[in-house]
């Protein structure tokens, strides 16, 4: 398995964590939280850190193998049981990001194409970056996210005077209970994190990577979210369902450039494939890893056509998936908050020398893995 910077791995934890999270989770959270929205971000944060814990302490003992690959070599059958629940689960995700990202692409960008067809469009692209492997997602997000990044960090600087911080007022005396609930709700968009382990290698994913992607994806929603309440103001975020793009329409640099959104739409859009490429590819590499002989970049098609039909048999509209997040965040605590606690007791790498037999067999799987990432450090590829 290839290894990646440190640098590379930042970036994607912070792809996974704010990608969908911005689109209409912060809408949510200021319905509950007010004025004091921002504060549900770091709640979620906080919340997260003791999966990621977790997580780290369990890559210590598998550094040749992502989270996948150990839960099948430590129990080849409860592994695989508990991978095919977690299949589902990374099913589902896939469904409501490429709803989310196909709803949002049509208001913006293609309102008179039809919804089936931008979607179809946007599978075409996922399909073929899943194929490509980690490497070519890890390498688009070395692109795309810097580029959401100057985007953020360079917006306060075109608003100026429409940020009006009064409407932060009173600042030391949150509504707790507003708080807590807008949390729950930040809280299942953010977990989508803890997916980084399970394709990424204990040697790769470590302290330093972990924990910088999660507090700059952090700081990144709490930004956000602070210059959404400035400059649109809290009852009217409360109620659109894409304020991160009603947000991006107050910037108007100049009369000629009064669709400076659209401008910024083609660089944000890009960032939302490669994260749901994401997706796509770890439930792809979920089906490789329950069947050892399945050849994974065959089952990219399959796996995109049934997310592509589960996307509207699941969620008919949008607002369905604005409903779910209550209910959602409960599934996400327990896949990726408890879970990950629960694997980092039970999980422990085989011990060699109890027989010929396992020695032969944890030869053979020792020998597969180094031949895999001999190659992929060869080619510079780790594909499906």
């Amino acid at each position: 398995m290839r290894q990646f910077t440190t640098r590379q791995i930042v970036l994607l934890g912070v792809l996974m964590e704010v990608a969908i999270t911005l689109i209409h989770a912060p809408a949510q959270a200021a319905d509950y939280a007010n004025q004091h929205a921002y504060w549900t971000c770091v709640i979620a944060a906080i919340v997260l850190c003791l999966p990621i814990w977790a997580m780290l302490r369990l890559k210590r003992r598998f550094p040749d193998q992502d989270l996948m690959q150990a839960m099948v070599s430590s129990h080849p059958v409860l592994g695989r049981m508990l991978l095919a629940v977690y299949l589902i689960l990374f099913l589902i995700i896939f469904a409501r990001d490429l709803r989310v990202i196909t709803d949002l692409v049509e208001v913006v960008l293609l309102p008179l194409t039809p919804i089936v067809v931008v979607s179809l469009i946007l599978l075409l692209t996922l399909a073929f970056m899943a194929k490509g492997g980690i490497s070519t997602i890890v390498n688009m997000t070395e692109i795309f996210v810097p580029l959401l990044i100057l985007t953020l960090l360079t917006m306060p600087l075109f608003f100026g005077r429409n940020m009006d911080f009064s409407v932060l007022r009173p600042y030391l005396h949150p509504e707790v209970d507003g708080v807590i609930k807008g949390s729950w709700r930040m809280l299942g968009y953010m977990a989508d994190i803890m997916m980084v382990p399970f394709v990424i290698s204990g040697k790769s994913y470590n302290g330093r990577s972990a924990w910088y992607g999660h507090l700059l994806g952090t700081a990144f929603l709490t930004m956000l979210m602070l210059l959404s309440e400035l400059v649109i103001g809290v009852p009217i975020l409360s109620r659109l369902f894409y304020p991160s793009y009603e947000l991006v329409r107050q910037l108007q640099l100049t009369d000629f450039l009064d669709r400076f959104d659209l401008f910024v739409a083609a660089l944000t859009v890009p960032t939302f494939l490669t994260k749901i490429g994401v997706d796509l590819y770890v439930t792809s590499l979920a089906v490789k890893r329950m069947f050892a002989h399945a050849w994974g970049s065959l089952m990219v098609w399959p796996v995109g056509l049934l997310g592509y039909v589960c996307s509207f048999m699941l969620f008919s509209n949008i607002v369905q998936i604005y409903d779910f997040s209550r209910e959602w965040t409960a599934v996400m605590i327990i896949f990726f908050v408890i879970m990950p606690l629960l694997l980092w007791m039970l999980l422990r790498p085989k011990s060699k020398g109890r027989g010929g037999d396992d020695k032969a067999s944890n030869g053979e799987r020792d020998s597969s893995s180094q031949k895999e990432s001999q190659h992929g450090g060869r080619t510079g590829h780790d594909h499906l």
